[in-house]
């Protein structure tokens, strides 16, 4: 596959796929444009009260997924000490795996078409139309798992927190969104690798502390189900866009015509009378 295999169009992240110029919008993009109200403004808040903060908390995750995925190769792993807090204690995680057939790219060569020629590998659902980058795959005792790691100032939640909890709500809503993007990536494995999921894990990492969340069975059905009505959801959104910016070209042409005409009207009415 020729160009870059991950792009923006319209200001939204696409990956390429395995069919030429076809390109589908990114798990997180779909996650980020469906998200509620409440939980935009709670991010634009969070924005304006910690700035540079995304950046930070990008660069971290950045830093631990590196060593992960060094690790899972066998390659020493070097990670900057002011991440060493989040990186401590994951390997025990990874350690219980038997072995693994992805870690940000595929392990097994028959795979190989889906890394790109820039080195990014993802996989895609030309079903549902999106595609994502899983962070490993591995078997440990004959069970398919799939894993994401997340880096967190504080701990992530599996259910509802009790009222003005909020920050179990954080960590909640951060479970939430997670394990919608392992549904999405489960059934795309399942499309582009002929793969099945039997598990999904989430395993996160804070500076105090590390977590693992298993999804299994109906638990991780339930995610992609969610997952599939974000999907929806979104799809309805960029109808929405489309026909809006249609409304707003026809109203820009209609006034267009009408000063047109107005104006050869007035060039009209301006004419001296011919006297035969």
């Amino acid at each position: 596959m020729s160009g870059p295999t991950r792009y923006d169009i319209d200001g939204e992240r696409h990956y390429a796929t395995d069919v030429e110029g076809k390109a589908y919008p990114s798990v997180t993009t779909i996650l980020g444009k469906t998200a509620s109200e409440k939980s935009k403004n709670m991010l634009r808040n969070w924005n304006v009260k910690n700035p540079g903060g995304l950046e930070a908390a990008a660069a971290r995750g950045s830093a631990v997924h590196k060593a992960c995925e060094d690790y899972i190769r066998g390659i020493p792993v070097e990670i900057d000490e002011q991440y060493l807090p989040f990186w401590e204690g994951l390997s025990q995680h990874l350690d219980r795996y038997d072995h693994f057939i992805w870690s940000e790219k595929p392990l097994d060569p028959k795979w190989k078409f889906t890394t790109g020629s820039d080195g990014i590998s993802r996989v895609w659902s030309h079903k549902y139309q999106f595609c994502g980058c899983p962070d490993f795959i591995g078997v440990r005792n004959g069970v398919m798992i799939l894993g994401d790691f997340k880096t967190s100032n504080q701990p992530y939640c599996r259910y509802f927190p009790d009222k003005d909890n909020r920050q179990n709500f954080t960590g909640w809503s951060k479970f939430t969104k997670c394990s919608m993007q392992l549904g999405a990536y489960s059934l795309a494995i399942k499309e582009t690798l002929d793969l099945d999921i039997d598990a999904a894990q989430i395993v996160v990492s804070t500076p105090k502390t590390n977590q693992s969340f298993l999804l299994r069975g109906d638990e991780l059905q339930r995610f992609q189900k969610k997952w599939l009505q974000k999907v929806r959801r979104y799809w309805e959104m960029k109808e929405e866009e489309r026909l809006a910016k249609k409304i707003l070209k026809d109203a820009r042409d209609d006034l267009a015509s009408s000063q047109i005409s107005s104006e050869k009207s007035n060039k009209t009415d301006h004419c001296p009378a011919t006297v035969s």
